[in-house]
């Protein structure tokens, strides 16, 4: 089997069809036509590398032959042939695509070097197509890597949220639950307030671990049954605080950081632990405070039993405005969002 580079020579005159062939034969697959239809057929069967093509032929030019090949095998280096000296005809054969053109009568080293230089742009030209493949190919394999990367850590980070919730309930047990409880009315106070999904996505596992820092409090405040002293809630207090400096040692966590820190922070600027007030707040901070707040009212607690839906709704009324945002507290109020927020997925 030939593996050499192969050329077509189309020429309707015998002579110097022939003697092109006869000078590129010993370095080159070479072939010939009788005119430009017939080699149209021979390069529909087999790919060629190269074409020395005579432009006054019969039933087809070169020109036209050279617009053809260029739309049928766009790869392909094409030298046209001319017995004239024709500047004009030399421009219009560039235009279309020629590589180069050589005039009859030719001599036998012109030849060679003009189809050299052709042969080079060719490899040229399919070196730079495998490296535009193989780097194509690289991107794709890089942008699954970067999918499978972004996968683990997503579910990294799932496991991630799950232990911290379950680290909360370990700690409190009074409060069992209570953060996917929190997360799931979150997500529907976000959703009716036109909340992006990426944002909520956010919020909910946000919500989920608001309470994180309480794992650095003593259990028995937690715990106790009775009202607690001024010293006890002013450590209490310090759970945004310690909740912070937790997930700020895991990055990808990060997003929980306005939550977890201002979700004790009042619409009226009477909250902890800064004082912020109003839209200062962060809105992701002001839904969960609504959530949190909520789900502890009709939740039984150590200090006090569950409170009535009913008595519920009073709360967030005449808390409105002052210790919640009013915008989040008329969802549950216009009953968008039911208190029956437990029984749904999240």
């Amino acid at each position: 089997m030939d593996d050499r580079e192969k050329i077509l020579v189309i020429d309707d005159e015998l002579a110097p069809r022939e003697s092109i062939r006869m000078v590129l034969k010993d370095t080159y697959n070479v072939s010939t036509a009788t005119g430009a239809p017939e080699g149209l057929e021979v390069m529909a069967e087999n790919d060629m590398d190269l074409v020395v093509m005579d432009i006054r032929m019969p039933r087809m030019d070169g020109i036209t032959a050279l617009r053809e090949i260029k739309t049928r095998h766009p790869d392909t280096e094409v030298i046209l042939l001319t017995a004239f000296a024709s500047l004009d005809t030399a421009r219009e054969a560039i235009r279309h695509g020629a590589f180069d053109y050589l005039i009859k009568p030719f001599d036998k080293d012109d030849v060679l070097a003009v189809v050299k230089k052709g042969m080079e742009k060719r490899r040229r030209r399919t070196n730079l197509k495998v490296e535009r493949d193989t780097l194509y190919d690289k991107a794709t394999d890089l942008e699954k890597q970067i999918h499978e990367a972004r996968t683990n850590i997503v579910t990294c980070y799932e496991g991630t949220v799950k232990a911290l919730i379950l680290t909360i309930d370990a700690k409190d047990h009074y409060t069992y639950n209570h953060s996917n409880r929190v997360a799931v009315l979150s997500a529907a106070l976000a959703r009716h307030m036109g909340v992006s999904g990426s944002t909520i996505k956010e919020i909910v596992h946000a919500a989920s671990i608001h309470d994180i820092g309480k794992v650095g409090i003593d259990e028995q405040m937690l715990r106790k049954d009775g009202k607690l002293t001024s010293e006890e809630y002013e450590e209490i207090k310090r759970h945004p605080e310690i909740g912070v400096r937790i997930v700020q040692s895991v990055p990808f966590l990060e997003d929980a950081i306005p939550v977890i820190q201002s979700h004790h922070e009042r619409y009226d600027g009477m909250g902890y632990p800064t004082g912020i007030q109003g839209e200062e707040i962060p809105l992701s901070a002001r839904i969960v405070m609504v959530a949190d707040a909520v789900d502890a009212m009709l939740n039984s607690r150590p200090y006090r039993g569950a409170l009535t839906e009913e008595k519920v709704l009073d709360e967030l009324r005449d808390n409105s405005g002052t210790q919640f945002d009013p915008a989040v507290v008329d969802i549950i109020l216009q009953e968008k969002v039911s208190l029956k927020y437990s029984e749904l997925e999240h």
